[in-house]
């Protein structure tokens, strides 16, 4: 009888299999509460940074995938960092720096370790059931009439919620349109979609529904389906009748939307938006630093007592300066030039992927011309779907035998 050795290349790759489990384990419990607890979210992250890095050291694997999107993001935190040394308020400002860092290092884990279909569609799932049960304590919490506009738990205020919201919905949407999915699960997937819709419209974010309008118009235009068109053109009739049908609660929603046209916070942007580019004769090149737009001279610039500029782009020009700023756009860009090679691949899952990552730059930049969008949940769900498009790519034969 011949007993086989195992090799030593075997015996490392099996003693990997136990800090593999533990990066799964903590990526699926960041995902999975990433807009519902912020203390989980961070234990998650903790655990899944700890599992990655022992993985690589028991493996003796150095080599690290990074992609033209991984190395601009570099450069984005490396000016942030530079702008965070010369910040008015330094703790502030390396807040401002762990911003990108976390995401940053999210999609630097995601895509050189979720390579396979199993991690993929866990991955995928968990963003699914996590929206699904934000989006069910949300409504609850804003039709219980605690808050008159819909917010969830850690993704906080309401025009944070709304692009979160947004891009989870250009993730259901796309995966409704191309997966060949039975019809039980497609209804589930439909029946969150809506109840995600319903929520975003309850967010009344101005910003989030152009910017999922502007996200819609892109999926029906590339899939050339004008299905999503109709489909949330009948959710909205649906939601109308449903919100009507509910008497007291129908009147306060007609209030809320009557004062979304007599509200001065159109004067308010202009305002600070003057006022982020007038800051930067003080500090045109790092700004004054991450999150610290608060510590620009108000009564210099004429601005309101408001910590941002309601605008992602002003607010990284005041903060970050013109560095900044740059490496900013420099980020976008090199973001969807990645999902645009990625356009080759035929594949449904792939498909899906691309357009989840193509529909959530379109919300951010949309929603980010009037408010703050890159940051926290927002910024970690870009840089996770990229990373799921990136993965399912570069295993699209075997990615590509998913029909179920």
């Amino acid at each position: 009888m011949t007993v086989r050795t195992m090799t030593r290349d075997e015996a490392i790759a099996g003693r990997a299999n136990y800090p593999d489990l533990v990066f799964m384990l903590g990526l699926s419990l960041m995902i999975l509460f990433l807009p519902l607890s912020e203390a989980l979210k961070n234990v998650g992250y903790a655990v899944a940074l700890t599992g990655w890095i022992v993985k690589r050291v028991v493996a003796r694997d150095c080599s690290i995938r990074m992609t033209s999107f991984g190395c601009v993001l570099c450069l984005y935190l490396a000016a942030s960092l530079l702008s965070a040394a010369l910040a008015v308020d330094q703790r502030e400002g390396l807040r401002g720096v762990w911003d990108v860092l976390r995401p940053l290092s999210l999609f630097v884990m995601m895509v050189n370790d979720v390579q396979t279909l199993p991690k993929i569609r866990l991955c995928l799932l968990l963003f699914v059931v996590s929206t699904a049960i934000g989006v069910a304590w949300g409504l609850f919490d804003n039709l219980s009439g605690n808050h008159v506009r819909l917010e969830i738990r850690s993704l906080g205020y309401p025009n944070h919620t709304a692009t979160y919201l947004a891009m989870m919905l250009a993730l259901l949407i796309s995966l409704l349109l191309l997966m060949e999915w039975s019809a039980r699960v497609k209804m589930l997937v439909w029946t969150v979609a809506g109840a995600t819709a319903l929520a975003l419209f309850l967010t009344y974010s101005r910003g989030g529904w152009i910017a999922f309008a502007a996200c819609l118009l892109f999926l029906s235009i590339s899939l050339r389906q004008w299905k999503p068109i109709v489909a949330v053109a009948l959710l909205v009739t649906m939601i109308l009748v449903g919100l009507q049908a509910t008497g007291r609660l129908w009147t306060r929603q007609i209030t809320m939307l009557a004062h979304l046209d007599q509200d001065d916070s159109a004067l308010e942007r202009l305002r600070m938006w003057r006022g982020s580019i007038l800051s930067l004769k003080d500090r045109p090149i790092l700004g004054i630093g991450p999150r610290n737009f608060k510590h620009l001279d108000r009564e210099r610039y004429d601005l309101p007592p408001l910590d941002h500029a309601h605008s992602l782009f002003f607010t990284v020009l005041a903060e970050r300066g013109l560095l900044g700023f740059l490496a900013l756009l420099a980020v976008l860009a090199s973001y969807l030039y990645e999902a645009i090679r990625l356009r080759p691949s035929r594949e449904g899952l792939n498909m899906a992927l691309r357009h989840a990552a193509i529909g959530s730059l379109i919300t951010l930049v949309t929603a980010g011309t009037v408010n703050t969008t890159l940051r926290g949940e927002v910024a970690i769900a870009l840089c996770a779907f990229m990373a799921l498009a990136l993965a399912a790519a570069k295993g699209t034969p075997s990615v590509g035998e998913d029909r179920s």
